[in-house]
């Protein structure tokens, strides 16, 4: 019930302290001291570009002088500010900026692409916001480990501080940022650099807003917009909000306007002439942020001359001694291994008891039994509480509940986001896609982010991605174009498709214990085929093909529940007229097992392989090509074989797009009778 001091208005005010505002100070003007050496010095990086942040650096100097040190940053391009206040050297900066083997990245990714978890920075990539949405899955994720896995009690409550400029604000990673932080209520705060550029494009074209910090009010998120070259407002701002939102008040968004003086990076600042007015950019040269707050701090009589002689001299001799260390850096000559290791030991339960169970109830199994052995495991994705659109994921929120398997917005791009933020602090999310086509939406974190981050990084991330997919029932492209060879071309993603309820359960179970970015490809027209299956958990070993079928005349080399089941109905049929073929289920994609096929092939000389994505630009194109510089190897190295030679083909569905009417698919797709059909002719 309201009390009558309720209507009382409050306002907490926050006044920065003599020695905060001497930190802040300083920390401005190496900031600025170093990306104006940077920018003078830029032509001792080429080829790589150099990004600065002249004339806004008040905007990540006041936010991260307003934060706590337990607090998580997604840093944008122009953060140097950001990474210098959270502890980062100049030297660590230069040697990024230069890509060099001694960089954190040892010459992947450059400039303040930086990530650090010791440092609380997500890993800003070019892909652009694409780090803010990732964040918000990180934060949910800091306060899950720490509530829920942890128990730990504490008067610290972090806040996540996202920042992204005016064109970014306008990408897709942006909206997925402020969705999933407003429809979940996490403690994240946004700052919009709104510099007038992106690139060379005005503001006007991101926004027909004036000011771009109302967008928050679509979703339902407070703002404010503040002067973004006077550290001082942007520092009060600051915390305020976090103020705010430590005491539940949900996300922000603080517009910070202010003006990019220099080029999109420091060597197109001579074509700026070309689209910027030369009065407007004289104008904004003259509100330097740092010549601002010098002239305020000695109005304030906490700075002198003296001491602000003093304060230049110790930020040029650091910037000076990281220069100078710049000599003994190297170039980058060695590639990072796509895949982190495992370090966990394989689940080797033995079988008490063997159930019948279809293949949908076998993974639901897999995902309980995940979730009871770990807390890290957490399920999400569209319709997932009620069991999902085809029912696998039934019966799992009542025993888990909202905080371990939950709904989310119709928004792949934030789901993956979401997962990838999860991942870095530790967690094993399983997002679910309805279908797998509806990757294709998430593509650019998948790829850009989820796929590179161990090669990056070193940093392995266990997220389990489960798509639905395939043909065999009536629907559109939307639904079953398999999209599969996309993903393997990336690298970085393991690649799964069981075929049997029995390999349902256990490379499931594998994925999660496995450490790196699991796609794991379900049969839809499956989900009630039915098998044997342990009850107790265990694996099958990702990266190991199964032989289904021994034989002499020809390999047939598949993979998924489809097109094993298809290619077995073949075989049956090719005995019977005395051909013996020899069928693979290759059940991992990638890592593909190569001495099974090769293995097979070389006994058989013949290698058909069938799939149910389309024949050209494949998995089974791939697979061929392996064949090839295998028999080529072999012709080469070993005499007696010099005339070995496998015929190959592949088999798999017709150009276009995916038809409704089940007549048509099965002009599309390749029955049984095809299989046999083209067995039969490499037969011969």
């Amino acid at each position: 019930m309201p009390k009558s001091s309720d209507f009382t208005p409050t306002r907490k005010i926050f006044v920065p302290t003599k020695e905060e505002h001497i930190r802040m100070y300083k920390l401005l003007l190496l900031t600025s001291v170093l990306g104006r050496e940077l920018d003078r010095r830029k032509d001792e990086f080429e080829p790589i570009k150099i990004f600065t942040g002249i004339g806004q650096e008040a905007i990540y100097v006041g936010s991260v002088s307003a934060a706590e040190k337990y607090d998580w940053f997604a840093p944008d391009h122009r953060a140097m500010g950001v990474l210098l206040g959270r502890g980062l050297t100049p030297k660590e900066i230069i040697c990024q900026d230069g890509a060099f083997a001694e960089s954190i990245y040892s010459g992947y990714n450059f400039g303040i692409h930086i990530g650090s978890p010791e440092h609380h920075l997500i890993r800003f990539e070019s892909d652009m916001a694409l780090n803010v949405a990732v964040g918000t899955g990180l934060i949910d994720a800091v306060y899950y480990t720490r509530d829920i896995i942890e128990k730990k009690s504490s008067d610290e409550n972090p806040v996540l501080l996202a920042y992204l400029g005016d064109g970014a604000s306008a990408h897709g990673n942006a909206h997925s940022a402020f969705l999933f932080a407003s429809t979940r209520k996490l403690p994240a705060l946004f700052f919009i650099n709104n510099n007038g550029y992106a690139i060379k494009t005005p503001v006007e074209y991101q926004r027909a807003l004036a000011r771009l910090g109302r967008i928050a009010e679509g979703y339902g998120m407070k703002f404010l917009v503040v002067d973004g070259n006077n550290v001082w407002n942007v520092w009060n701002a600051t915390k305020m909000a976090l103020d705010d939102i430590r005491n539940d008040g949900g996300p922000w968004i603080i517009e910070c306007c202010t003006f990019r003086v220099s080029g999109h990076n420091a060597h197109e600042t001579s074509e700026m002439s070309s689209y910027v007015p030369r009065d407007l950019r004289l104008e904004w040269l003259g509100e330097d942020p740092l010549e601002h707050y010098s002239l305020k701090l000695k109005l304030m009589r906490f700075l002198d001359d003296e001491s602000e002689k003093i304060f230049r001299i110790e930020a040029e001799e650091k910037i000076a001694e990281a220069f100078s260390a710049m000599k003994a850096f190297s170039p980058p000559s060695k590639l990072h291994p796509v895949f982190a290791p495992r370090n966990t030991a394989i689940l080797t339960t033995p079988k008490t008891s063997e159930r019948i169970l279809t293949y949908s109830a076998a993974i639901n199994e897999a995902l309980r039994q995940a979730m009871e052995m770990d807390l890290a495991v957490r399920i999400f994705g569209e319709d997932v509480e009620n069991g999902g659109v085809h029912g696998v994921t039934k019966k799992l929120n009542k025993q888990f509940g909202k905080e371990r398997i939950f709904h989310t917005s119709l928004d792949e791009n934030g789901i993956f986001t979401y997962a990838i933020g999860m991942a870095l602090a530790g967690l094993k999310p399983s997002p679910e896609v309805q279908f797998l086509p509806f990757l294709k939406y998430a593509f650019g974190p998948v790829s850009n982010y989820l796929a590179t981050h161990h090669a990056v990084t070193g940093q392995g991330l266990s997220v389990v991605m489960r798509a639905p997919a395939g043909g065999g029932f009536i629907s559109n492209n939307c639904h079953q174009e398999m999209i599969e060879a996309m993903l393997a071309h990336g690298g970085g993603i393991k690649i799964v498709c069981p075929s049997t309820p029995y390999a349902a359960k256990g490379l499931l179970m594998a994925s999660f214990r496995d450490g790196n970015p699991v796609l794991f490809v379900e049969q839809i027209s499956h989900y009630g085929k039915k098998g044997e299956v342990p009850e107790e958990p265990y694996e099958i070993p990702i990266g190991e093909a199964k032989t289904l079928l021994e034989g002499r005349d020809i390999s047939i080399i598949t993979y998924g529940a489809m097109m094993v089941e298809r290619t077995l109905k073949a075989a049956e049929a090719l005995a019977k007229e005395g051909i013996s073929a020899e069928i693979i289920d290759l059940q991992t994609i990638v890592p593909m097992d190569r001495e099974a096929v090769l293995c097979s092939v070389t006994k058989t000389e013949r290698a058909l392989i069938v799939h149910e994505a389309k024949t050209k630009f494949g998995v089974g194109a791939e697979i061929a090509s392996m064949i090839g510089a295998y028999v080529s190897e072999v012709r080469r190295d070993i005499k007696e074989m010099s005339d070995f030679f496998v015929a190959t083909k592949v088999l798999g569905a017709k150009d276009g797009p995916v038809t409704a009417h089940p007549a048509l698919e099965v002009l599309r797709l390749p029955q049984v009778e095809d299989i046999v059909a083209a067995a039969k002719e490499m037969a011969r």
